[in-house]
């Protein structure tokens, strides 16, 4: 279910303000509304973090780059104000280091990039002294460097100066002019360069030696990057801190107040903080426009697809519905279809066991990483009896697999338009389940029967695609007045009488939307797709690596070879497809149908640990 919330503001005198804040967060249930972002403190505890999450940043970088690509790093932009920073904030030695090695390295670059176009340029012209060309010209004698077309014939060149040709290549010809008249036509002067090229070069080359020396002492301040992240938690806690601080207004003279949420199941609690300690407090619920957080709570079983949804950054709205168990279900029903081999699905679950014990005798087995592994488990298992049911394992034919492995009583899923209709029916039930919990939610509303119409629709279209898709599938003759009779039913109860003016339009739309609900089933077909093309690159892959002629003692590490690499790169393909299909599935198909925007905002309530 999502939490119901209760909206909170807190007033004390400004005085008390410090202490207010340290015992709200004692208390750790109000989630602060943070209407100004923008504040001078606000900026600066912000960069603040921004410089140490700088050093942390540059450091890694460092330390997973190969030497011959130490040329290459693009390090995080220089944080504004940085000297400030280190003034005034007691910054570790180690912070400033990285900070300022990162600004040289970027400095260095630059410069070894600016001289290395000189180079490019002069290098045609060969190495020579620009300041014996400056004695002539202040002799009166102009020297002049020019280049020409690389089609150009020189002797053409018509001059009573000295006309000297230093080099040709494909992109010009490069030479020099001495005397005083005017450039012949064809030829482009160059400036003369302020150095010889030698020393161009020379600058060029301590460039990378000093980036050599900033790379060595970044990777020396490996050693301290434990030191810099407990410090950069330690400065995230003091920004919230400043954020929550500068939101705390002034009511009138000599009083602040302070907004936000709180589950409505911590009313007593924060009421009674507020009497303990003299504060004024009002309590009401969400009014409608007010962007409230959400806090999920799924039944247990189902909880851990919370953790889900963190990694992909979605979150019903407040006044939407907790939809985490059909989520749950229909995602591990996905997964194993997408992926459809019991082989992958026993590597997902070692993986899964061995990352478990590897992180209990760590001691960094935290509920969290529980809560990823507990998901792991169930699609795995879900992958393996899908795999087992029909009869694929690392995609080895059925024909030489062992007799134990092979189930004949469900060899209806062997057959390609039997799974293309399951994937439909799949589908259909999905979106059913969306418009009946609608209906249930709606009662005793006459809108539900529009959602009951569009159960119907959604029943008429799965069997008109199955009738176009699946072979042997015959349309029920009372498809065409199940559909009209559940137009109707949505074109009349879709919209109470008060609502037509304004929302009128949407009726019309609704032929549009029939074809989308059609869309929407023929959808589902991505999981037979996916799935099946799964199975051939595997099978084509052992195909590969079986029909390898040479002697075995070539033949066996070539094939395992190419086993590894080409089941690897499909088991990650697989991983890639659940991501993008089967998340698709759940949060836009099902999610419209629904109603769920995924729009919300996570409930996160003020707390600083002192202790870190």
């Amino acid at each position: 279910m999502i939490v119901p919330m209760k909206h909170v503001t807190v007033l004390c005198l400004e005085s008390e303000k410090n202490k207010a804040l340290l015992k709200l967060s004692e208390a750790g249930v109000l989630h602060v509304n943070i209407g100004i972002s923008d504040s001078e403190q606000i900026i600066k505890s912000s960069q603040e973090v921004d410089y140490v999450k700088r050093a942390i940043a540059s450091i890694k970088l460092v330390l997973k780059t190969k030497e011959e690509d130490v040329l290459k790093i693009e390090f995080p932009s220089a944080i504004p104000n940085a000297i400030a920073i280190e003034d005034s904030v007691p910054a570790s030695a180690s912070i400033v280091l990285a900070n300022t090695m990162a600004d040289d390295y970027l400095a260095s670059i630059a410069e070894k990039q600016r001289l290395d176009q000189i180079i490019a340029k002069y290098l045609p012209f060969g190495d020579f002294n620009p300041e014996s060309a400056s004695e002539l010209i202040e002799k009166g004698v102009n020297v002049r460097l020019f280049v020409a077309s690389p089609k150009m014939d020189v002797d053409s060149i018509k001059t009573d100066s000295v006309c000297n040709i230093l080099s040709k290549t494909s992109d010009g010809i490069y030479g020099v002019l001495i005397g005083n008249e005017a450039l012949p036509e064809g030829l482009s002067e160059i400036p003369m360069p302020t150095e010889s090229l030698a020393r161009t070069i020379e600058r060029s080359e301590a460039c990378v030696g000093r980036i050599s020396l900033i790379i060595e002492k970044l990777t020396n301040l490996k050693r301290h990057l434990h030191e810099i992240e407990a410090d950069l938690i330690k400065r995230i806690q003091e920004s919230e801190s400043v954020i929550v601080s500068e939101n705390m207004l002034k009511l009138g003279e000599g009083v602040v107040y302070l907004t936000g949420f709180i589950p409505a199941r911590r009313n007593d609690l924060i009421v009674g903080v507020a009497k303990q300690n003299g504060w004024g407090i009002v309590v009401r619920n969400p009014e409608e426009g007010e962007l409230v957080p959400t806090l999920l709570e799924p039944p247990k079983l189902f909880r851990p697809i919370t953790k889900l949804f963190g990694m992909l950054g979605i979150l019903p709205a407040y006044n939407e519905t907790d939809v985490s168990v059909p989520f749950f279900i229909f995602f591990s029903i996905f997964f194993a279809m997408l992926i459809g081999d019991a082989g992958y699905g026993l590597v997902i679950l070692l993986l899964a066991l061995f990352a478990n014990h590897k992180l209990f005798k760590s001691g960094k087995l935290t509920p969290y990483v529980k809560s990823v592994l507990s998901l792991m488990y169930v699609f795995s298992g879900t992958t393996i009896l899908y795999g087992v049911l029909s009869g694929t394992y690392f995609g080895v034919p059925q024909t030489v697999l062992p007799e134990f492995l092979k189930f004949k009583s469900v060899t209806w899923l062997g057959n390609q338009d039997n799974i293309m209709q399951l994937c439909l029916s799949i589908g259909a039930l999905h979106l059913i389940i969306a418009r009946a919990w609608n209906a249930v939610m709606l009662y005793p509303s006459k809108k539900l029967l529009a959602e009951v119409g569009w159960c119907g629709i959604v029943i008429s279209m799965y069997c008109l695609v199955c009738g176009i898709i699946i072979q042997g599938f015959t349309t029920p003759s009372w498809n065409t007045t199940l559909l009209i009779v559940s137009a109707l039913l949505i074109l009349f109860f879709m919209l109470d009488r008060s609502e037509l003016k304004e929302n009128g339009v949407s009726l019309g739309m609704l032929p549009l939307n029939i074809i989308s609900c059609m869309g929407d089933i023929i959808s589902y077909i991505r999981l037979f797709a996916v799935g099946l093309a799964s199975v051939k690159v595997a099978e084509n892959f052992n195909l590969i690596a079986a029909d390898l002629e040479m002697s075995l003692i070539f033949k066996i590490p070539i094939m395992v070879i190419i086993l590894l690499l080409g089941h690897g790169v499909n088991f990650i393909m697989g991983a890639l497809s659940v991501l993008v299909h089967a998340v698709r599935l759940n949060t836009l198909e099902f999610s419209s149908a629904k109603g769920v925007s995924w729009s919300g905002i996570p409930y996160k309530p003020y707390h600083v640990d002192k202790n870190k």
